[in-house]
C-alpha cells in the first residue's frame, strides 16, 4: 500500500476509528490520541492488513488500542483500601464510595475486617494497611506481580465497601436486594 492510498483510508476511517476510541474511554482527547495511535500501528503493520478488511482491521486496531489504554496503571490510578481511613482527618471532603464508607469505621473494626477477609485478599490488606508496607514491598513478600497485588487490594476495598454499606443498611433497618 503506497503513503497516498494510506492518507486515503485514513481519511476514510478516521470517523470510525475515533467512535471505537470514543466509546471505549469516553474521553474526546484521549480518544482523539487513539486514533492517532491506531493509524501509527495501523502503518507500521499495513503488510498484515487483509485485503478488502480495512475497516475490521482498523476498528480492532482502534478497540485494542482504547483496551490497553483501559487497563494501564496509569489510567487505573488504583489507590489501597483504607487509605481514606488512614489519612481522614487532613483528606478532602469527598473521595468517593469508598472514603463515605470507611468514614465511620474505627481502625479496630477495619482491621477486624481486614483479617476476616479469604485469601488471595488477607494478605495484600493485612501488609499494606496493618503493617505499612508499600504495595511494590508487599508484591515481594507474598511472590506476586505487583499488578496482581494492585487487583487484589482494589478488590478489597470494594469487598470491604460492601459489607460496610451492607452492615449500615441492616442497622438503618432498610434492607436492600
Amino acid at each position: 500500500m503506497t503513503a497516498q492510498e494510506f492518507t486515503s483510508m485514513v481519511k476514510t476511517y478516521q470517523g470510525l476509528v475515533y467512535t471505537v476510541c470514543f466509546q471505549l474511554v469516553q474521553d474526546a482527547d484521549t480518544a482523539q490520541d487513539l486514533a492517532q495511535d491506531t493509524f501509527l500501528a495501523a502503518w507500521r503493520a499495513i503488510d498484515r492488513c487483509p485485503a478488502g478488511y480495512e475497516k475490521q482491521w482498523l476498528a480492532r486496531i482502534a478497540a485494542n488500542k482504547a483496551k490497553d489504554h483501559l487497563r494501564s496503571g496509569w489510567v487505573r490510578k488504583m489507590s489501597t483500601p483504607g487509605d481514606e481511613v488512614m489519612a481522614l482527618a487532613g483528606a478532602p471532603p469527598d473521595q468517593g464510595p469508598e472514603a463515605k464508607a470507611l468514614a465511620g469505621v474505627g481502625m479496630d473494626e477495619l482491621e477486624r475486617k481486614i483479617l476476616n477477609l479469604r485469601e488471595p485478599y488477607k494478605t495484600p490488606c493485612r501488609l499494606c494497611l496493618l503493617e505499612g508496607y508499600t504495595p511494590a514491598e508487599a508484591a515481594r513478600i507474598c511472590r506476586r506481580p505487583e499488578a496482581t497485588l494492585s487487583a487484589q487490594l482494589w478488590r478489597a476495598k470494594k469487598i470491604l465497601r460492601q459489607e460496610i454499606e451492607q452492615e449500615r443498611r441492616t442497622e438503618d433497618g432498610t434492607i436492600s436486594r
